[in-house]
């Protein structure tokens, strides 16, 4: 019988004695509990959370099991495998499908039972229900922490470095916490940035200050307005009055404490995180939601300045044009400038006299920021380019059959199903010697004989090991070959298409540009008015 044993556990600690306590656990209960010969295979998850199954070693224990590899899976404890319901549900109907039993030795839980079955979807309801209530007590904790104005963690902001404090707690305990304080250097340019955006009245005006300038940040990267607007807005700076504080309640904001003149707000719970389409994302939150509470942290730019600031960004919201929707553009988010490889954004252009249409231009993004001092290529015809680009895909339906080559590179048809016979074969044979040659061992008692025998036998067994591993390696090669071909199968659909891309919807050309491009790079007119792209295809096929 061949039984895979799962363990795992939350933090990584590079020692893996939890994960080596409920291997021993797991194989002494099938030793006392499942008589017979037992193959154990063991796959190990250090540092992963029972929140979801997105951990390698359980995929590839599920893969295994699908290509029908395992005939019972066993763990220490449910929660192993996860917390979460639905998540759990979803594993149990893949060891239904493919016949695998599972056993978790805590629970007492065997799946080869109705009951069995029945138990095992109640445990792991309160299994969820348990983490999601230690998630909720640890977030009614941090928001309690932060209606008292402590750091809560996260990142640091600008002109702010933290430090770790000792304290003794009510137990008597010696505990940690982290504080801020302020960097001189940094906070005066935080006020620079405050004064300037009053004198040029707008967060682009001021983007483009930085740029043309060449002001970076810590990291070595140009400011973009939305990290110039979450310093602007941040109440950390500010030393907080009755003024600040009615600013921020008139807006929505629940604010917590008394405001001293001295000390600043720490604001809280702008943001959530939400999943859609198998990722993470952060949104910001209703601002009746929002709170800010006095913080601990001197404040450092007097309230009036901030103030300011703030009723400058009311005032532009009001005023801030409406354009029309650009998002809608063909090559958004895949075109970048052949000069500096920023980005090509969408640039609003005149109507032309001759059809009475708006005219839309790609524009490179440093050069708009820096105002041309960093970066100065032509601007480019948005309906050219993008017909440039489908053309270029119409081309590739005819040449499909050269870029499917070209995809698959090296990933030649081998008959690997003639080696592995051969190989298993080989195994067999050399495991049947060691037999052998144990059972000559157990009965004769010559020293010099031993020796001889206990050499073959290690000699035979380190053979065996690295056949076992050309043995996986072959496995492991026809499954990525497997993937590979299914992946080439889809492409090739996808190019099929392009040989009528002209007759396809607007979303649908998009769709087959993010599918089948990587990027595209765009280079002006040189010395004789001539300019170009280049097309890096998915697999590296550059076309120019």
């Amino acid at each position: 019988m061949k039984i895979a044993i799962y363990s795992r556990k939350s933090k990584f600690t590079g020692k893996g004695d939890s994960i080596e306590n409920q291997i021993e656990m797991c194989k002494a209960h099938i030793k006392a509990n499942i008589h017979g010969e037992h193959e154990f295979i063991i796959y190990e998850d250090e540092g992963f959370s029972g929140g979801n199954i997105n951990r390698p070693e359980f995929k590839k224990l599920m893969n295994d099991i699908k290509h029908k590899k395992i005939d019972l899976l066993i763990c220490y404890r449910l929660d192993r495998i996860s917390r979460n319901v639905s998540d759990f549900s979803s594993v149990l109907e893949v060891l239904q499908e493919y016949k695998v039993d599972f056993i978790s030795i805590k629970e007492q839980f065997d799946t080869s039972s109705p009951m069995g079955r029945a138990m095992i979807y109640i445990a792991s309801v309160f299994s969820q229900l348990e983490r999601e209530t230690i998630a909720e007590r640890v977030k009614d904790n941090m928001l309690e922490m932060a209606k008292n104005g402590k750091w809560t963690g996260g990142k640091i902001p600008l002109g702010f470095k933290s430090k770790k404090v000792s304290y003794i707690d009510d137990t008597g305990k010696k505990r940690y916490k982290t504080s801020l304080e302020h960097d001189s250097k940094d906070l005066e340019f935080v006020k620079f940035l405050y004064e300037k955006y009053l004198e040029l009245g707008s967060l682009h005006k001021l983007e483009v200050y930085t740029h043309q300038n060449n002001i970076r940040s810590c990291s070595g990267r140009l400011f973009e307005k939305s990290t110039l607007k979450i310093i602007l807005q941040n109440t950390i700076y500010v030393k907080a009055n009755p003024n600040v504080v009615d600013y921020l309640t008139t807006h929505g904001c629940k604010v917590y404490g008394e405001p001293d003149g001295i000390h600043s707000l720490l604001s809280y719970n702008k943001t959530e995180s939400t999943h859609k389409n198998g990722k993470s994302t952060k949104c910001r939150k209703n601002p009746s939601e929002t709170f800010a509470a006095i913080s601990n942290i001197q404040g450092y730019l007097e309230p009036e300045l901030w103030l300011k600031v703030q009723l400058q960004f009311d005032k532009n919201k009001e005023t801030f044009p409406r354009l029309g929707k650009t998002h809608n553009a063909l090559l958004t988010g895949k075109l970048f400038c052949g000069v500096c490889k920023s980005r090509m954004l969408i640039q609003h252009g005149q109507v032309s006299p001759k059809t009475g249409k708006k005219r839309f231009y790609y524009v490179c993004y440093l050069k708009r920021t820096s105002q041309r001092k960093l970066c100065n290529p032509k601007n480019v015809q948005l309906d050219k380019i993008e017909n440039v680009v489908l053309k270029s895909l119409k081309n590739l339906s005819y040449d499909k059959n050269l870029f499917l080559n070209n995809l698959q590179g090296k990933n030649h048809n081998n008959n690997n199903s003639t080696e592995l016979l051969s190989l298993n074969k080989s195994l067999e044979e050399k495991k049947s010697q060691i037999d052998v040659l144990l059972n000559k061992l157990s009965l004769d008692h010559d020293d010099l004989l031993t020796d001889i025998l206990f050499d073959k036998i290690t000699k035979l067994k380190k053979e065996c090991i690295e056949i076992e591993n050309k043995i996986d390696s072959i496995k492991k090669e026809s499954l990525i070959k497997e993937n590979d071909a299914l992946e080439t199968s889809l492409i090739e659909k996808l190019i099929s298409k392009c040989s009528y891309i002209e007759n396809l919807s607007h979303e649908e050309q998009k769709q087959l540009i993010n599918s089948l491009i990587e990027n595209i790079y765009y280079y002006p007119p040189d010395e004789f008015g001539n300019d170009k792209i280049k097309i890096n295809f998915i697999g590296s096929l550059d076309t120019n």
